[in-house]
């Protein structure tokens, strides 16, 4: 296989004496040529340098990809390339920085703290259970600080959002029935204020009344009262992507990572399920199921 050459130039009054020499180290000549009188040119393959180097011929110039191999891992090069190579393959499987949307500068401060305790820099990226651990830890630690949290990584970023408890915020009260935006079954309530008309594992639908702005009194009168709460739920989603572009080993791969940045970023993954993977009219189809666990109480005239 002819992966390079190396290009040599000698003087010698006496050719048929040279090429002696090189029959008898087994040295392969390509393209001999003559310059002058005493000047001869040739091409060596590179992988015979060793050859080249004991017979102590002159390399004038390389060409070829073992050539460039060869620069490639030669210092400082190697290097640049080692770096270069750990850029584009190991580190997107890292986290190597925290990413914090909030207004408190105190629990921005305590959950930087608390992030680097919890994961170190150049950890490995987190799977859908360690999010929600470690969303259900920081959720626990500073319920009495945030309302709103979501956790997340995009490429090699961790991000968590949030937003401040209400009693750190101007309290407006509102008198506005919660309803389900999504169908989905019950996980958690939530509920500061309002008559709470569903229960954990209850099945409900889009547009059900969740928590309502009124409540029957013990004298059976209807009385208005603010509401104010969330509602946790388990939903379900069925996302398919396909292509017919990517070649055969990269195209699983390349279909999942294609849904993944599809799902939306206010939802923790509870479950990821493939429902199908087949070749459908030459196009390489890719369905998948989501069990999300969100927040779906909304006010009605959201």
């Amino acid at each position: 296989m002819n992966l390079g050459y190396d290009y040599i130039v000698i003087e010698t009054n006496d050719i048929v004496s040279f090429l002696k020499e090189t029959k008898k180290h087994q040295l392969t000549l390509f393209h001999l040529h003559q310059l002058d009188a005493l000047r001869y040119s040739f091409y060596v393959p590179i992988y015979q340098r060793y050859i080249t180097s004991s017979m102590h011929l002159p390399i004038q110039k390389s060409i070829g990809l073992l050539h460039y191999l060869f620069l490639i891992f030669k210092f400082p090069q190697i290097i640049f390339t080692l770096a270069f190579i750990s850029t584009l393959f190991i580190l997107p499987h890292y986290i190597y920085d925290y990413k914090i949307t909030g207004s408190l500068s105190i629990v921005n401060n305590q959950l930087q703290k608390d992030l680097n305790k919890q994961i170190q820099m150049m950890h490995p990226k987190l799977t859908y259970p360690q999010i929600n651990k470690l969303y259900d830890h920081l959720k626990r630690k500073y319920q009495s600080k945030i309302d709103y949290l979501n956790v997340y990584q995009k490429g090699s970023i961790l991000h968590v959002e949030y937003t401040p408890a209400s009693h750190n915020q101007k309290t407006v009260l509102k008198y506005q029935d919660y309803i389900a935006k999504k169908d989905g079954v019950i996980r958690q309530l939530d509920v500061k204020q309002g008559n709470v008309l569903v229960k954990v594992n209850q099945y409900v639908k889009k547009g059900d009344v969740l928590i309502s702005h009124q409540i029957e009194d013990t004298k059976q009168q209807i009385k208005m009262i603010p509401t104010l709460g969330s509602v946790e739920a388990y939903t379900y989603q069925y996302i398919e992507a396909s292509s017919s572009n990517v070649k055969d080993k990269d195209i699983f791969a390349y279909l999942l990572f294609k849904i993944r940045s599809q799902l939306p970023k206010d939802v923790k993954i509870d479950r990821e399920k493939v429902l199908s993977y087949d070749i459908i009219k030459k196009k390489y189809v890719l369905k998948m199921q989501y069990v999300f666990i969100e927040n779906i109480a909304i006010r009605e005239d959201s």
